[in-house]
């Protein structure tokens, strides 16, 4: 009986590819969107949203507490018309889960530096101001070494992927003196790779999707506030934002990870969190803030191998609690504890993975 073939790894049998999906797309008014489907080519590694507009103010304004970032009301990846969703964030969340995946890296450089004004570009002054809002979107795990975890079978006849974008509901929730918004588009380019010919001894990747959402939880008074996380999957990075009286806030006192009612795993204060955030990403933290990244577990962020991560689905509970200053000042339902998170999820379904 002959030996079997030797199996190489995806990443030796497969070529990266960039595309642009379609044509700029034109997003009529506030409130409205645009969806995009993908090609049906290749194996979805991440996608790069870019939203252009002009935007008319009244006199010189400043940006809202989520900055100019909170012009986008909602990303969205699903699968199948909406059967599965891969990712459901706001823009302000996905801002700053850009700035856990690479460290140093910001898409307004973060303080960190100056970017490229063709990449960058949110003025205030008084009139009409071109802007320019790119954001990452992850789909598999990252596009380095682990970009082979949870990459989405783009080209697989059961699978449609659609990429949808909705404008906030009003200019106020970005910026101050804001008068009008026209001219908006948006682009959104794609990363895949090859799928290598059927019966080639390339190991394809396993049934796994990574998993980016985001819920939020009204803060009512001071003192622990009970967020339960859902129970899927394992858990790979939180970034959650604290808003006190309708303003982003340090106003915690700490943050827990808690399993299973009491067994605490994080216990960090305010200033340890934030703290360890700069030390991770070589960024400053933002006002009001808060991490916790169970994927570093090597030198580089969004990174490495499982040792940290908490598989949710083992545990009765999950939560994510800050705890609120006895000092910080809450306002009357513009309080909020807003948390992003990554989770990996093994799931075998005809179309989501490679076919074997």
């Amino acid at each position: 009986m002959a030996n079997p073939q030797p199996m190489l790894p995806f990443r030796m049998g497969t070529r990266q590819r960039i595309r642009q999906v379609g044509s700029a797309q034109s997003i009529s008014a506030l409130g409205a969107s645009t969806t995009f489907t993908l090609a049906r080519v290749g194996m979805i590694n991440y996608l790069v949203l870019v939203l252009r507009g002009t935007v008319t103010l009244s006199s010189g304004g400043a940006f809202a507490t989520l900055g100019p970032w909170s012009l986008i009301d909602r990303v969205q990846v699903k699968l199948n018309l909406g059967n599965m969703t891969l990712v459901d964030v706001s823009g302000y969340t996905l801002y700053q889960l850009n700035k856990l995946l690479f460290r140093g890296f910001a898409p307004d450089g973060g303080g960190n530096y100056t970017p490229s004004s063709l990449t960058y570009s949110a003025p205030v002054a008084s009139g009409a101001n071109s802007w320019i809002l790119p954001l990452f979107i992850p789909i598999s795990a990252n596009p380095g070494s682990d970009f082979d975890t949870g990459l989405i079978n783009a080209q697989a006849p059961e699978v449609q992927i659609d990429v949808s974008v909705t404008l906030a509901a009003a200019g106020a929730t970005a910026v101050t003196n804001f008068t009008s918004i026209a001219s908006v588009t948006a682009e959104l380019y794609q990363c895949y790779f090859d799928l290598p010919r059927p019966g080639a001894p390339i190991q394809l990747p396993l049934g796994q999707i990574c998993r980016t959402v985001e819920t939020t939880k009204p803060v009512t008074a001071t003192g622990e506030l009970e967020y339960t996380v859902e129970r899927q999957g394992q858990l790979m990075q939180f970034v959650s934002t604290f808003i006190a009286n309708g303003s982003r806030s340090n106003g915690l006192d700490r943050v827990k990870l808690i399993a299973n009612i009491n067994d605490t795993i994080y216990d960090m204060p305010a200033i340890l969190n934030q703290f360890k955030y700069q030390m991770d990403y070589s960024l400053p933290c933002d006002t009001g803030i808060f991490a916790l990244d169970l994927w570093h577990s090597r030198e580089s962020p969004s990174s490495g191998d499982s040792r940290d991560l908490i598989n949710t689905e083992v545990l009765t509970t999950l939560q994510w609690d800050p705890v609120v200053s006895s000092g910080t000042t809450l306002g009357s339902g513009n309080n909020s504890w807003i948390s992003g998170r990554r989770v990996l999820v093994n799931f075998a379904m005809p179309g989501i993975g490679p076919s074997v």
